[in-house]
């Protein structure tokens, strides 16, 4: 059985000129001048002049950091990377296989080297690192590459997000919805009792499989581990993120349900325009409807309180029952996907 050969990490000229990878053109060739005529660096000078010739011109220096930053096919501790997943604003993620095993993973790499983006990361792996439930992905490692960059490596999840449903197939029957949302309950209440506060509940972060009706929540970036008054928020997604995390605020239990209220106004209706306007579609059971209005109200403490003695996912049963005459899947009809 012949072996792949991972592909070889790119000649780090940043290093090399001894310089931050977001280094403006003047400190770049204050550096090479330095470093050329020090004595020190005379046996480097080839690697230097190398260094120096790609990263001052602007159209060399942005294939570079193309390329530095694509760990598509490159080893990140015990994981070969074999794809990516996705990107944005902090990072990229990639599919990955553990080198002895052969089974899957997830991989959370963030290009952007600060102590600001290691605590994010290192926040989101404390968070998830005793987690063990079935709707959120299982920490794996948490990996310093050659580059000081850190890689969040966690348990790779089969299905599409609700954001790719909905994107392919439009607003989603209600009892779909509600199924969806009780065990979305199920993990928040799971994720509060530990003092967890998700931070980031959308269309996008929730997996689906619709075979056994799983859900699975991921992308903890954002969550806050047992905030207390004057913490802040870390970001927000606009238009599903409640009036607090907006304002900066510490985030409390409630702020995930309205989350979780805002991204089933979507795929309820599959509208944007239903989404700014909280506009829930008139062809929605009425006790489904009162639930969605109360946990997305402006104010937190206008919303239900999460989990009281008689807490939320319980009470939600009883709002399936008024709604579809069943509590449970086993009533509902299969939802047939193809993505």
């Amino acid at each position: 059985m012949s072996k792949r050969t991972p592909a070889p990490t790119p000649v780090d000229h940043y290093g090399a000129l001894q310089v931050h990878r977001k280094a403006d053109p003047e400190i770049i060739e204050a550096a090479y001048r330095v470093l050329l005529q020090h004595r020190r660096f005379a046996d480097r000078r080839t690697a230097i002049t190398e260094a120096y010739d790609i990263l001052s011109n602007a159209a060399a220096r942005e294939r570079y950091d193309r390329e530095r930053n694509d760990r598509s096919g490159k080893i990140i501790g015990s994981f070969r990377v074999t794809g990516k997943i996705a990107e944005g604003g902090f990072g990229k993620t990639y599919k990955g296989l553990h080198l002895l095993t052969g089974e899957p993973v997830c991989i959370k790499h963030c290009s952007e080297i600060s102590p600001e983006s290691d605590a994010i990361l290192i926040e989101e792996a404390k968070a998830m690192w005793d987690l063990r439930h079935f709707s959120f992905p299982a920490v794996r490692d948490l990996v310093r590459l050659d580059d000081e960059s850190l890689a969040l490596v966690m348990s790779f999840i089969e299905g599409p997000t609700l954001a790719k449903i909905i994107e392919k197939y439009g607003r989603m029957e209600a009892e779909h919805v509600a199924w969806i949302t009780h065990r979305i309950l199920n993990a928040l209440m799971y994720l509060h009792v530990r003092g967890i506060i998700h931070g980031d509940i959308k269309p996008q972060n929730i997996i689906i499989q619709p075979l056994d009706r799983t859900v699975v929540l991921v992308d903890l970036g954002l969550a806050m581990i047992k905030p207390k008054r004057g913490d802040e928020s870390k970001g927000y997604t606009d238009l599903f993120s409640p009036p607090e995390q907006l304002a900066g605020k510490v985030l409390i239990p409630e702020s995930d349900l309205y989350s979780l209220g805002m991204t089933m106004i979507y795929a309820l209706s599959g509208s944007a325009d239903h989404l700014a306007n909280r506009r829930i579609p008139a062809s929605v059971p009425e006790p489904l409807s009162d639930f969605i209005s109360s946990i997305t109200a402006k104010q937190p403490l206008d919303r239900p309180r999460v989990w009281e003695e008689d807490n939320l996912y319980e009470q939600f049963e009883a709002i399936r029952i008024k709604s579809f005459g069943h509590a449970h899947s086993g009533g509902t009809k299969p939802l047939k996907i193809d993505i």
